[in-house]
Order: C-alpha cells, then sequence, then structure tokens
C-alpha cells in the first residue's frame, strides 16, 4: 500500500515548537477536526489555518510537538491534509501522528536547511523522498518502515484496524 505523493507549499517552523503550540491548552476537549484545524499553529504560524492546503507539508526543527502529548495537533494536520517532516520528534508524537494518519518523514540538518518557508515540495512519503520545485534539489530520507505506511495510508489506526478485519 502506498501513500499519495503530496504537492504543496512548506510551512517551516523552528526548534522546540511543543504540543501546546501546535493547538494552545483551551482547546483541549475540542474533538472536531473541522474545528481543530482553525487554531492550529495559531500562536506560532496563525495565517496557516486559513492558507493552508492540501498537499502542504509542515517543516518543523528538532523535538517537534515536545511536551504534553495529545492528538488534537495531529487530528488538525489530518483534516488540513498535511504531511510532516521534522528535524526530530520523540516517541509519543511520532505515533500519534501515524495513529492519526498523518504522514511523517525525520529529516537531516542538510535537509531542513536546504528547504526554504513557502518553498514547492513534492514529498513521497512511501520513498522516503523530497524533491524541491522551488530549488530543483533532491533529498532523499529514511521512510517510515512498510507496516507504518499501511497504518497511514488506510487513514489511521481505527481505519486500519477495521480493514483488517474485513471492512466491519
Amino acid at each position: 500500500m502506498t501513500l499519495q505523493i503530496y504537492r504543496g507549499r512548506c510551512w517551516k517552523l523552528p526548534d522546540d515548537v511543543s504540543s501546546d503550540q501546535l493547538i494552545a491548552a483551551q482547546h483541549v476537549f475540542e474533538f472536531s477536526p473541522d474545528v481543530l484545524r482553525k487554531h492550529l499553529l495559531h500562536e506560532v504560524r496563525p495565517e496557516i489555518a486559513g492558507e493552508a492546503q492540501p498537499g502542504d507539508v509542515l517543516l518543523a526543527g528538532e523535538n517537534f510537538a515536545l511536551g504534553s502529548v495529545h492528538s488534537h495537533p495531529f487530528l488538525a494536520m489530518k483534516a488540513m491534509g498535511m504531511g510532516l517532516v521534522c528535524r526530530s520528534i520523540s516517541r509519543g508524537p511520532y505515533r500519534l501522528s501515524v495513529f492519526m494518519g498523518v504522514p511523517l518523514l525525520t529529516a537531516d540538518r542538510d535537509t531542513y536547511e536546504a528547504i526554504a518557508d513557502g518553498d514547492r515540495l513534492e514529498v513521497d512519503f512511501t520513498a522516503g523522498t523530497i524533491a524541491d520545485q522551488t530549488t530543483r534539489r533532491q533529498h532523499i530520507l529514511e521512510p517510515l518502515p512498510p507496516f507504518l505506511i499501511e497504518i497511514v495510508a488506510a487513514g489511521g489506526g481505527l481505519e486500519h484496524a477495521r480493514l483488517q478485519q474485513g471492512g466491519r
């Protein structure tokens, strides 16, 4: 099973963006993806909620989603059709990204530094490639293992489990 290739704008974020900066704590009891998407990165990049398009990619620095671990940012990203490339992410947010159906790659420093905010990207999460259409540079990263790609491609953990049970 493969994922679609994401084609869109790069939204570059710095290091150490906390999960509470991804979606503010006052929205912790909100679970509607359509509402959560309006609050994604409101404190860091308020324009994302109104301007991001399906196929766009968040490019984050080190320690992405640090701090408290909750699913809200990943629900919002999935609803927006966004992918994630980051320098580093701890195990809890990594697992939530996969479980919620948000494709991700981990980038090395050179890749992170070579891609600018606003660049047009073509990201193949299955192959682990990023084609920067703005600079014409290619970046090759390690993709997710095939079993995790299956979960993301199914739309997340719950959808994957339903498919494994015959679609019930």
